[in-house]
């Protein structure tokens, strides 16, 4: 009788498993503006990489290029629940072998991150990329997008696919707030216009937009070119929605300047994810993602804690991560 009880239980067990949501069916996205992770290398094609190099202003060595990769997939690891990312985007990278070199960092997680990158035209010598667990997403394309104005970043498309559904992943680092804000509004306009092409083929197809966007979620590149709203109620026909409204309603940000959290760093997605067909955006799962160790809690009264940077005003710091936070979400099938 014992022994019938027991096959009773593992055979309702496996069926309870099999019609409950699995942890598999869920995916954790994030991107991180990385903050200068240069190579040692004068690039000769390449016009201001000079100051990370071991001659150059910061005495980028060795040594601190070790330490910064070390420090970076320390967090990276931590990430989503300690399985660190399923899709990861990154901003600052100089090259693919930095990437690559930071994936081999990530190796105690058990991935075999593949990547998706190339070379961009930005004057300074920093693109984006995007990783990605092969295991969990199959690269189904990808495509780079151009940005006239003023040698900035391409912005990185990758089609990602798993049970014969695409997920589009855009990775963005927007022309700097030095910059004027046209150039920002240049960078809206091209992937806007990438997002009307997808989605005038398949209007519910599921797009994730991550990045340094370098504007807010109300500034006009964002809210206006792009079309990102804060809400999805009342959706006007084509808008994006910025996931960010409950990060900026509690005053808080990815990038501090002038002593001020600024909202930089978004996550904002298309109205296909959310439906149940395809993917589907987890509500309330995007966030800044904030460990004790990345923010450098200043002594001066009144300045805020701020994300802790390989430099800032008092020069190399060894305990230093980016002078941004990385942001995620949760995306199921």
């Amino acid at each position: 009788m014992l022994r019938l009880t027991a096959v009773t239980f593992v055979f309702v067990l496996i069926v309870f498993l099999s019609l409950s949501p699995s942890r598999a069916d869920e995916f954790y996205v994030a991107c991180w503006n990385v903050e200068n992770l240069f190579d040692l290398e004068d690039d000769s094609k390449v016009e201001l990489d000079e100051e990370f190099t071991p001659e150059g202003p910061k005495q980028w060595i060795a040594e601190r290029l070790e330490r910064k990769l070390k420090n970076l997939a320390t967090v990276i690891s931590k990430m989503n629940g300690g399985r660190g990312p399923d899709v990861l985007g990154l901003c600052e990278v100089e090259n693919r072998k930095m990437v690559e070199r930071l994936v081999e960092e990530l190796a105690p997680l058990g991935r075999k991150y593949e990547i998706v990158h190339q070379d961009s035209p930005s004057d300074r010598g920093i693109d984006c990329a995007l990783v990605f667990d092969p295991n969990v997403f199959a690269l189904a394309d990808s495509k780079f997008h151009f940005v006239d104005a003023e040698r900035t970043r391409d912005i990185v498309e990758a089609r990602l696919r798993r049970n014969e559904a695409d997920l589009f992943v855009f990775v963005n680092h927007w022309p700097s707030r030095r910059n004027d804000e046209w150039q920002r509004i240049k960078a809206a306009d091209v992937l806007r216009k990438r997002l009307d092409e997808i989605l005038a083929a398949d209007p519910k197809a599921d797009i994730v937009m991550i990045g340094d966007f370098n504007d807010e979620p109300e500034n006009v590149s964002v809210k206006d070119h792009l079309r990102a709203v804060a809400s999805s109620e009342n959706l006007p026909p084509g808008a994006m929605i910025n996931t960010m409204a409950s990060i900026r309603a509690a005053g808080k940000g990815t990038f501090v300047w002038n002593n001020t959290w600024q909202l930089i760093d978004q996550v904002i997605i298309s109205p296909g994810l959310l439906d149940r067909a395809g993917y589907h955006w987890k509500p309330n799962s995007t966030e800044r993602i904030e460990f004790p160790e990345v923010l450098s809690r200043p002594s001066d009264a009144g300045t805020i804690a701020r994300p802790l940077g390989s430099y800032t005003i008092d020069g190399y710091q060894e305990n230093g991560y980016s002078d941004h936070l990385a942001v995620g979400c949760v995306i199921s099938q």
